[in-house]
């Protein structure tokens, strides 16, 4: 088995650590790897989302199924944030390339596409 990696997240350090938690408690009950960066950037906290998968053709099955509970996961987190009055200031990154999304202004299907392009 091989790790990939999905997408960064890096969320303002403006949101509350308890709620930065909770986005890694969910992921991390839908059997979603994260990783906190070691290279820390002044008013960020960085979280690498890691598929684990078997190689092969396998593999293209499992991000897609892997990408579709990270965009849910992030989608249901960036909700109850908002309920809670405060905004989801941070991006989504891709590793491979350098293509990001703004989590505080896309909607909730840009997320699910954002994460499905490989």
């Amino acid at each position: 088995m091989s790790e990939i990696p999905v997408c960064r997240i890096v969320i303002s350090s403006q949101i509350p650590p308890d709620e930065i938690e909770s986005l890694e408690t969910s992921l991390g009950m839908n059997k979603v790897k994260v990783q906190k960066s070691t290279n820390r950037v002044l008013g960020v906290d960085d979280l690498l989302v890691v598929a684990t998968v078997v190689s092969g053709a396998a593999a293209t099955a499992q991000l897609i199924d892997y990408s579709i509970k990270v965009a849910k996961a992030i989608n249901h987190w960036r909700r109850k944030l908002r309920e809670k009055g405060i905004e989801p200031k941070g991006e989504l990154v891709n590793p491979k390339k350098s293509l990001s999304l703004d989590l505080s202004t896309a909607t909730d299907e840009e997320v699910e596409e954002w994460l499905s392009q490989k």
